[in-house]
């Protein structure tokens, strides 16, 4: 039988070394976990959701993020829209009555023909406030040119909206738009598309590529973001 142990001698004396051999392999250290990507935690968990305001908190957060643009299809998706009124038959026209000829009067008791306008519908009232103290009348001018206001209904009353516009201090360019809060709820569909179209205005390509800088916006400081309230009132 093959024995399976034996004497080893070393330099420093005699030492008995039993199951002599190559010693067994150390394991290396346990690698440290890469730190998690804040942003890509934070959509992961609203991604999901069916709640349109986890998706605003997450523009708050991260208005020109990754993932904005799939939180805005996501909130459009989720907004409640307007079911279609069902068309109502008309009624059948009753013949009109034949109107009766009445011989003109003489050419000199003629006057001259009378031109009617029709009064002018009713119309939204639209405005563009500054609340950060940092937007002039000409930056909001010319934001108002990009905001395509929804239509009220008759008699809805007023709708406010504070939009939050970020951009890039080294170009002054537009880089996202927030909803910090409004009036009403994000529940009434009409307020939600006045809401929407408030934050597409400062996105529109017109107004996105907008030098801030030249309104005095950021010069010297570290501000990179104003807050404009959007306001729309109904026809009375």
């Amino acid at each position: 039988m093959t024995r399976l142990f034996r004497h080893c001698l070393v330099a420093a004396g005699l030492l008995l070394v039993t199951a002599c051999g190559s010693p067994p392999p150390v394991a290396p250290p346990p690698v440290a976990p890469a730190p998690a990507d804040p942003e890509l935690v934070f959509w992961e968990s609203v991604r999901d959701s069916k709640d349109v305001a986890e998706y605003y908190a997450y523009l708050q957060a991260y208005p020109a993020g990754r993932f904005s643009a799939l939180a805005r299809i996501r909130i459009d998706a989720l907004t409640p829209k307007p079911a279609p009124k069902a068309a109502t038959p008309a009624p059948p026209r009753a013949k009109p009555p034949t109107p009766k000829v009445q011989a003109l009067p003489p050419s000199h008791q003629q006057g001259e023909p009378t031109i009617t306008e029709a009064p002018a519908p009713p119309v939204n009232w639209a405005k563009i406030d500054d609340l950060s103290g940092r937007a002039n009348p000409l930056l909001r001018s010319q934001i108002m040119d990009c905001w395509t206001p929804p239509p009220l209904p008759t008699g809805a009353g007023s709708y406010r909206a504070e939009v939050g516009i970020y951009f890039d201090p080294a170009t002054g360019q537009v880089r996202g738009a927030a909803f910090l809060g409004g009036n009403r709820e994000m529940t009434d569909a009409t307020f939600a598309r006045f809401v929407n179209s408030a934050l597409a205005a400062p996105m529109d390509p017109a107004c996105r590529s907008l030098d801030l800088r030249q309104a005095g916006i950021g010069q010297g400081t570290a501000t990179t973001g104003l807050v404009l309230l959007f306001a729309l009132d109904s026809p009375p």
